[in-house]
């Protein structure tokens, strides 16, 4: 959750700081957009392994579930 909210954030802000009527230099204004631009992308390649993962998991895929389970082998 913390990342989706901090892409909103950051959106917000290169919204904000791309309208004309904000009183901000031109060199700090590109700073900011490539410091944005780049979060976002770390931000979304997280997300997008973490979807991969629990997709996995959903789909039945052996090698994840079984990290995560506790098997117990008690003939009887």
């Amino acid at each position: 959750m913390l990342k989706i909210t901090s892409i909103t954030a950051l959106g917000a802000l290169v919204f904000l700081t791309a309208t004309p009527f904000m009183a901000i230099f031109r060199d700090w204004k590109d700073y900011i957009f490539i410091v944005s631009g780049l979060a976002i992308v770390v931000l979304s390649i997280m997300i997008r392994r973490e979807l991969n993962k629990v997709l996995k998991v959903l789909h039945g895929d052996e090698t994840e579930s079984i990290k995560d389970t506790y098997i117990e082998n008690n003939p009887q």
